[in-house]
């Protein structure tokens, strides 16, 4: 770390700041000593204060000549001679849990012992790592992968031991190579996402241990899958340093009231009285803890624009990367920030920016979510005077451009795909038309159809009750199940990363409330739905189209062409077909892109005529395909320029040349 703030644990020293303190001590005990827990009997050891560094202590743990094993230790801060503060190790690596949480350390030989683990069998020989430009990533909770079957209490109580059994086989079979896990750091709450971490540099209990979390992530890299933690900067709850030394690692909570605190304090980055950053190099020596400890492959920055502090992000971008560089030269890295204010140019040099450079290497796309929400129900509606449909769906698949509904007009978009992480649902979900996919579409077409009120219970009840009885078809279930995986081939065809929450590949659906906050985070992955009729095949054709985004050059550069626009798509009421290609940086007709020709509206088509450049139609493959209707077969005229195709409502196709 650097200078004014010394390596909290190097070399058998515990470190630890404390402001305002008369003395601090430490106070320990053998994990094994239990059965006759009582911490004011533990042994105590008073810490000296830092020679260079005010307001920190330190002690040699290698010179207290203990015995052999495991110690739970704590530490009390003297304020007031009689009443200590008492606070575990904010830099504890790993964390013991009984009447309290508390840091632990081991001792070997009479000095400090970290177990080693081995990575030497990490990659398969003459394996890589995905590049940015290959991914596709899966956004998972860890306490979502509980297992499926015998699991009677309904809950989300998953771990890490579950993921690695229970899920990453069947992640690698769907084809993703990236998972981003939501926050994994020991957290203060349970049964929720982990928003509100408590210890930075410790695997959450409720997951497993240090050695659990990074035997799955070594399994992980085994099968070709990046790791990415979605990790919070904004704040902590219940953190250590909010006893030791809230001054100066907080603001005052009186202070900026309007920057969101989400249940715990607000980390300040702006310098302290002595001219460093106490904030700033926590979070820093955070992240490249986890980058050198635990191998992982990117972050994802939770609250950008809560953290109101580009500076400091961009400090965090080129520390972590320089850091990472140097362990790992060979491996792709990736900094994602989320920024609910989809501001561009975080992922560009810009005047804008600190110092006019780049914050980040990529954010998540939120004018992506809503606008290709918009697009698969129809809902793109246009004024005189503004862009096109035509204009906005090409904006949308190449990532040129991004909407904004409000302004209604474009902002700036992305040069290159790695720098917009594009997903249409994730778990950032609280509003009307934020939901699963399958709620989305299908509640729509139930209310629309009299068969409902398209609400969470009613669909839950269709899918559940009555899908699943043998004899009954619900044709609206069906379309609504093809409609979801003509929203996945149009966003892991689009120019950017395509990302999306686990469950969407199978058409599941909400069981609670997901606009309450506290029950969306209790509603986890209802894993037999994906055996329920017509989910089978869903998920079987997004995992074609993943292979193909993940295995098709043409997907991983930037060029699109929108080659085909019905002639009527931007009248009110005109049709809504188009086709774009993934060319490649090929002339169309060549070999080796990728085809995708949309209908998004109501009226179907029994052959559709369109321009075609790419031969007969043995010469194309189709992927991914319809689970409505047998798709219908591909004619190619005689005179090479056209194709004929069936195109019911809201269905997209997807050829790869």
């Amino acid at each position: 770390m650097a200078s004014g703030f010394p390596d909290p644990r190097a070399d058998g020293v515990l470190r630890v700041p404390a402001t305002n303190a008369e003395r601090v001590e430490v106070r320990f005990a053998p994990v094994l000593a239990r059965d006759t827990f009582d911490p004011a009997d533990w042994r105590h050891e008073e810490l000296s204060a830092h020679p260079d560094v005010s307001d920190w202590y330190e002690l040699d743990i290698d010179d207290l000549d203990l015995e052999d094993g495991r110690y739970e230790y704590e530490f009390l801060v003297y304020r007031d001679e009689d009443d200590p503060d008492v606070a575990a190790d904010p830099f504890a690596e790993e964390i013991t849990r009984f009447q309290g949480h508390r840091g632990t350390f081991r001792i070997r030989d009479g000095e400090e012992f970290r177990p080693p683990f081995d990575w030497s069998d990490e990659l398969p020989e003459g394996a890589d790592l995905p590049r940015n430009d290959e991914l596709v990533i899966y956004e998972l909770p860890v306490r979502w992968s509980a297992p499926a079957e015998g699991h009677k209490r309904d809950v989300p109580d998953g771990d890490f031991q579950d993921l690695l059994s229970e899920r990453l086989d069947y992640l690698a079979d769907l084809g993703v190579n990236a998972v981003e896990l939501l926050p994994i750091q020991d957290a203060a709450v349970s049964l929720d996402w982990g928003y509100g971490t408590r210890f930075f540099l410790a695997p959450d209990l409720d997951f497993g241990g240090p050695v659990d979390a990074r035997f799955l992530i070594k399994e992980c890299h085994r099968r070709g899958i990046r790791v990415f933690m979605d990790i919070v900067m904004n704040h902590s709850r219940e953190c250590p340093l909010e006893t030791l030394a809230p001054d100066r690692f907080y603001l005052d909570p009186e202070e900026e009231p309007d920057r969101p605190d989400w249940g715990g304090r607000r980390f300040d980055f702006e310098a302290s009285a002595d001219g460093y950053h106490p904030a700033r190099e926590f979070l820093v020596g955070m992240a490249e803890f986890w980058i050198r400890e635990y191998r992982v492959d990117g972050f994802r920055l939770d609250e950008f624009k809560g953290m109101d502090h580009p500076a400091f992000v961009q400090e965090f971008h080129d520390r972590i990367r320089e850091v990472q560089g140097d362990a790992f030269p060979d491996r792709p890295f990736l900094v994602v920030a989320e920024d609910s204010w989809n501001r561009t140019r975080i992922v560009h040099d810009d005047e804008d920016n600190p110092d006019g450079r780049q914050v980040v290497d990529s954010m998540w796309n939120f004018g992506y979510r809503e606008e290709s929400r918009r697009l698969v129900r129809d809902g793109i509606d246009i004024e005189p005077e503004e862009p096109s449909r035509s204009d906005r769906i090409e904006a949308l698949v190449s990532g040129d451009r991004t909407w904004d509904d409000l302004e209604r007009d474009f902002r700036g978009g992305f040069d290159d795909l790695s720098k917009a992480v594009n997903y249409t649902t994730s778990h950032d979900m609280g509003e009307a038309g934020e939901q699963r996919l399958m709620n989305f579409l299908f509640g729509d077409l139930v209310a629309d159809r009299g068969l409902g009120d398209g609400s969470i219970e009613n669909v839950r009840y269709l899918l559940d009750d009555l899908v699943t009885d043998d004899g009954v078809r619900i044709d609206a279930h069906e379309e609504a199940v093809d409609r979801v995986r003509g929203a996945f081939a149009v966003l892991l065809t689009s120019v950017g990363i395509p990302m999306f929450l686990a469950g969407e590949e199978f058409g599941d659906v909400h069981d609670l409330d997901y606009t309450d906050w506290k029950l969306k985070m209790e509603d986890p992955v209802r894993w037999p739905r994906r055996d329920y009729p017509g989910h089978a095949e869903l998920e079987a054709s997004v995992s074609d189209l993943i292979y193909l985004r993940t295995s098709t050059g043409s997907l991983q550069r930037n060029e699109v062409d929108l080659f085909h626009t019905h002639p009527t798509i931007d009248d009110p009421d005109g049709e809504r077909v188009f086709a774009y290609c993934r060319t490649g940086g090929e002339e169309l007709g060549s070999e080796g892109q990728v085809v995708v020709v949309a209908n998004l509206g109501s009226n179907g088509f029994d052959a559709y005529d369109l321009p075609w450049y790419w031969g007969d139609a043995e010469a194309v493959e189709e992927r991914g395909g319809p689970i409505r209707g047998e798709g219908g077969d591909l004619s190619v005229g005689t005179e090479e320029e056209g194709a004929t195709l069936s195109l019911p409502p809201f269905q997209v196709r997807v050829f790869l040349t």
